[in-house]
């Protein structure tokens, strides 16, 4: 796959750095915009850090900033993006499938949101772009992702705001850093390269520190210093989304699935986890009592509305009181759960 960055002006300066860790192509394109290409050692994507801002207006024109990936993946005028983070919509350029569409707006009228990824497809390639923030974005032309990084305009679009985007901060424009990850593989083995990757970037560890008159050897003696409940490795396909004390012997936690249907031979499956592999180390499971997703009713008690199709209706029942600690979860399941310890 041939990958071209499509630079908004001319290249002023570039360093390449190479050393047993680390390949880096620092770009600097003018006085207020560069970004930096890593190729880690034994990683299987490309990261891209990109820094603009703040966007000169002194020529009285506001501009738009986008970072756009061209390749030569036959897309056929489609392209996909994340809705909320997780579950992924097809999109296809200049067509809604509810409605006739009119292009009035041939770009805009493709830019969609990006909470998470946006990916573009042929048979047997596939370039994945994964944002560590929301933004807007769309495929243009057959082969290509555009990002929006930044913008800063001087009149109002008429389109509800009432001002012009031109947000300031020292009397000078905003300056923003951000990073994409690349990922190129085959449809078939994407899902296993990015969903885990995203994992990574959006659900990593909140690092904190607090200051403390203690000696490190005192302080380590007095407290403990690692703790986990898992004594196993959760199934690679899920993940504990919450795990929150709310009483000495009283515990909410959430789990999901994170794979979608059919986008994994191994791991678009039903899943099967042991409740109680999670508190092993804490105690054995007494209660457990699943929850609506906000965790303020039994499952139970929810009131679904029941469908009729031309078929047959659909009748859903909940479950709510749990006797067995081996549960399943569906692709894209998230399960929430009041547990009582003995």
């Amino acid at each position: 796959m041939t990958i071209f960055l499509i630079n908004i002006c001319l290249i002023v300066r570039r360093t390449c750095l190479k050393g047993e860790i680390v390949q880096r192509a620092i770009i600097q394109f003018n006085d207020w915009t560069n970004e930096e290409i890593s190729l880690y050692d034994g990683s299987t994507n490309v990261e891209i850090q990109w820094t603009v801002g703040p966007i000169p207006i002194n020529d009285n024109l506001g501009k738009e900033i986008i970072m756009r990936y061209d390749t030569d993946i036959q897309s056929q005028s489609k392209f996909y993006t994340d809705a909320n983070g997780r579950e992924i919509l097809e999109r296809i350029r200049d067509y809604r499938p509810t409605w006739n569409y009119s292009m009035n707006e041939p770009v805009s009228g493709n830019y969609y949101p990006i909470n998470s990824r946006i990916w573009i497809k042929d048979q047997n390639r596939q370039l994945t772009v994964l944002t560590d923030r929301s933004h807007g974005g769309s495929s243009i032309d057959d082969g290509s992702i555009e990002v929006m990084l930044h913008r800063r305009l001087l009149y109002d679009d008429g389109f509800g705001v009432g001002e012009a985007l031109n947000e300031t901060a020292f009397n000078q424009g905003l300056v923003v850093r951000g990073r994409h990850f690349l990922v190129f593989e085959s449809p078939s083995s994407s899902a296993l390269q990015h969903r885990p990757l995203a994992q990574q970037i959006y659900m990593h560890p909140l690092q904190t520190f607090a200051l403390t008159d203690q000696t490190f050897a005192n302080y380590s003696s007095s407290y403990r210093l690692t703790w986990s409940a898992l004594t196993t490795n959760l199934p690679f396909n899920i993940h504990l989304l919450t795990f929150h004390q709310l009483s000495t012997n009283n515990y909410l936690i959430r789990l999901e699935h994170y794979f979608e249907l059919n986008e994994d031979q191994i791991y678009s499956k039903a899943t099967q986890l042991d409740l109680q592999s999670i508190f092993q180390s804490i105690g054995t499971i007494q209660t457990i009592v699943e929850l609506t997703l906000a965790a303020n009713l039994p499952l139970t008690q929810l009131q679904r509305l029941n469908w009729t199709t031309t078929d047959h209706q659909i009748d859903i029942t909940n479950q709510s009181f749990i006797k067995d600690t081996i549960l399943s979860f569906n692709p894209m399941q998230i399960r929430t759960f009041n547990i009582t310890i003995a």
